[in-house]
């Protein structure tokens, strides 16, 4: 579980936008993650003035007093789910993402559950391609579909500069 305040520069120099993310290590990334990204506006304006400090006071404000023990909350992939199908409008597409939950139901160990959600997916029309882990899942082949979520893990972690401090965890379905 990744839990983090993201900042970043916008096209004005005196523009922020400040994003609470929560993300799963599992997915692979080939950028910064954002797959649980949720923007924090400032009176659901848009990005906050650096060169306000009643703006910043309140972004301060904002980050210590909600958002911060909103992220702490986060701490399993139940409260992952939980939280993620909450989200607000636009943000709120989470259960339409077959391929995360796919590899969350694979990460807790409902291969089943898994099973259904890829081929309810394919019968849709969603799937250009079968996902790389189709046919281990068609077997429930539980040691290589682990060894396919630690290889998305590892490259994640790579990704994101976070090797040196990264400790693995067993996923729910090794327990």
């Amino acid at each position: 579980m990744l839990r983090f305040i993201r900042l970043g520069n916008t096209i004005f120099d005196d523009l922020f936008s400040v994003m609470a993310v929560i993300d799963l290590t599992f997915l692979r990334y080939c950028n910064w993650a954002t797959n649980g990204a949720r923007p924090l506006y400032e009176n659901g304006r848009g990005p906050w003035n650096i060169f306000d400090p009643e703006e910043i006071e309140r972004l301060r404000h904002t980050l210590e007093e909600v958002t911060l023990p909103e992220l702490r909350r986060v701490n399993t992939i139940d409260d992952f789910v939980a939280y993620r199908s909450n989200e607000p409008p636009p943000h709120n597409t989470f259960s339409f993402d077959f391929k995360l939950m796919a590899h969350i139901a694979i990460a807790k160990g409902d291969l089943d559950e898994a099973v259904c959600i890829v081929d309810a997916a394919i019968a849709k029309g969603w799937v250009d391609h079968l996902p790389a882990y189709y046919e281990l899942l068609k077997k429930r082949d539980q040691g290589a579909l682990i060894t396919f979520l630690r290889k998305q893990q590892a490259s994640s972690i790579a990704t994101l500069g976070l090797t040196g401090y990264w400790k693995p965890t067993p996923f729910p379905i090794e327990l």
